[in-house]
């Protein structure tokens, strides 16, 4: 089997990523046509607690899968992937049936909590998901590792399209009954999803272990290149002094030999699954509180239950997921940097990190900006489009609301996108603990930003988003730092960072009157395909005369003949 260079890759997974949340997009329609806004909101209160048990049972493992397998696969060790994997699958199982146990026991306090006691049944009914979709998360992380992503796509496109038509057609059935049995149909409909997502990349992984056509407990996987990769490494080790930390011959050596133990292998996942674990525990801890704190918050600050949950619906049902379509491509590129770097790392090839991250930064910057303008400006179409049949003014004015939600949340997509980023390169270079760390101190800033800005009547909503923009600029900010210190980063300050930036907002000012000019002179769908047909087409042009990547950048762009993996 071919393995992809990171650049298909990311392609791979964007494309994926794009299929899996268009139709999670779609979905969404329907369903708030089906539930209302405040049926909506309830279904929203079930899943920050969801997302955060699933980042506790295999977010930190399968990252630790990616890496470790990542590394085996560039010491062409096949044994000690298949321990990898196994060991994992072992601890991730064991961990996600506790966890289910306990959300099912606890589920009646946690409704009582979050202010809506009719959330107890979605807990009980998507508690068997989180032991699949940790299961599932593990397997993904392997085909990740050995940078093969069409069995991630495939099981991402076809779980969302089970949770469309699964979950639909119960909240259809069944929404005669009350709103509260009509969400409880669409969260079954997300359980019956996660076992079709696992039956199809367990069959993918049995297709590509067959392709091998080895056992593992009985191989011997010396390279004729060995000795030439060892003297090779040596020497760079000798001639390049980098700022990344390099291990020393010996243990490069003994750990390409030698076969892990089980010891040896849990050792190796827990080291970086434990800090893995709790920096990617930061971003779902902030959106249970949210699920706590804001309906709460904006009941006392005058608004009745029914207003506070529909906001919060808005928020989190609504925007967030339109904000998160963006960020599925950043998504797709980190996702892709990790086993890329991780593997070199473990060749200690510190010139080549250094020019991959720069690349990865770079185009961060430049994708994030075209992401924010086109957000930005096209906010109220995006909006008439998706949900202008669903939303209504009765109560308050719901498309109105969810526009300056979408416009302020496009702010934070540059943030957003940096954090990725960075993130991942620290993964790779084996920081965790900092991400960790510098996470959790901005969790402590914006829980106190959400309450301070939520309990002000005017901002309200608003608040939240408030906060969290300062959130991800405040991490990203103190993680470039970081990476700055391990990895010199060197770059044309005008050229490449700034005019970029100015570009984009002017832009952004332009096709902002643009769009408010021909409003009511053509359809608001002609209007945003032609204004954002010219903003891309414009964009482009401007990265291909200003020369933003350089001869080597370029370089990464063309699909590169890759060899099998042996």
């Amino acid at each position: 089997m071919k393995r992809q260079s990171f650049i298909i890759s990311a392609i791979i997974l964007t494309l994926g990523g794009f299929f899996s949340k268009a139709i999670g997009a779609i979905y969404k329609i329907p369903l708030t046509n089906i539930l209302g806004s405040t049926g909506i909101g309830l279904y929203y209160l079930v899943f920050p607690v969801y997302s955060l048990l699933i980042v506790l049972c295999s977010s930190g493992i399968s990252i630790a899968v990616t890496t470790e397998v990542a590394k085996c696969r560039k010491m062409h060790n096949k044994y000690n992937e298949q321990i990898i994997l196994r060991v994992s699958l072992i601890i991730t199982f064991v961990l996600s049936i506790i966890v289910a146990i306990i959300l099912v026991l606890c589920a009646k306090i946690l409704a009582e909590n979050q202010g809506n006691v009719n959330a107890r049944l979605g807990y009980i009914a998507i508690a068997p998901a989180i032991v699949l979709s940790s299961v599932i998360a593990i397997l993904r992380g392997y085909f990740q590792g050995i940078e093969n992503m069409v069995p991630t796509t495939v099981s991402l496109i076809i779980e969302q399209m089970a949770k469309l038509l699964v979950g639909l057609v119960l909240a259809h059935k069944i929404c005669v009954y009350g709103v509260s049995v009509a969400v409880l149909g669409a969260i079954i409909g997300v359980t019956v999803s996660e076992v079709v997502a696992l039956i199809i990349i367990v069959i993918n992984f049995f297709v590509y272990k067959g392709q091998l056509h080895y056992n593992y407990r009985n191989l011997n996987y010396k390279s004729k290149r060995k000795y030439s990769f060892i003297r090779n490494l040596k020497k760079k080790i000798v001639v390049n002094k980098s700022h990344l930390h390099i291990r020393n011959i010996k243990y490069l050596t003994v750990a390409y030999d030698s076969r892990y133990s089980y010891r040896v292998a849990i050792k190796k996942i827990v080291n970086v699954a434990i800090p893995a674990t709790l920096f990617s525990l930061v971003l779902p801890v902030s959106s249970m509180l949210d699920s706590f704190m804001i309906i709460n918050i904006l009941q006392a600050s005058g608004y009745s239950s029914v207003i506070s949950t529909s906001l919060y619906g808005m928020l989190g049902g609504i925007v967030q997921t339109l904000i998160s379509l963006p960020a599925i491509i950043i998504s797709a590129v980190a996702t892709a940097l990790v086993p890329s770097l991780s593997g070199l790392v473990a060749q200690n090839n510190t010139n080549e990190i250094k020019y991959r991250v720069k690349f990865f930064i770079k185009i961060t910057w430049l994708m994030s900006i075209c992401m924010f303008v086109l957000i930005y400006v096209f906010a109220g179409d995006i909006i008439s489009f998706l949900y202008g049949s669903s939303l209504s003014s009765d109560v308050i004015d719901e498309y109105f609301y969810i526009t300056r939600m979408l416009q302020l949340s496009a702010v934070g997509i540059i943030y957003q996108a940096f954090l990725q980023t960075f993130i991942a390169i620290l993964q790779a270079i084996g920081k965790p603990t900092t991400i960790f760390l510098t996470m959790l101190v901005g969790l402590g800033i914006r829980t106190i930003l959400v309450y301070v800005f939520v309990s002000i009547p005017n901002i309200n909503i608003f608040g939240s988003i408030i906060a969290n923009t300062i959130f991800l600029c405040f991490v990203a900010i103190v993680l470039v730092c970081v990476i700055k210190k391990k990895i010199v980063l060197e770059y044309s300050f005008t050229r490449e960072l700034l005019m970029p930036g100015i570009y984009g907002v002017v832009c952004m000012l332009v096709f902002t009157w643009l769009s408010e000019m021909m409003n009511g002179v053509v359809h608001y769908l002609v209007k945003t395909i032609i204004l954002g047909s010219i903003f891309l087409c414009a964009y482009l042009i401007y990265l291909f005369l200003s020369r933003v990547f350089t001869s080597r950048e370029r370089k990464y762009f063309v699909r590169r003949k890759l060899n099998k993996t042996k």
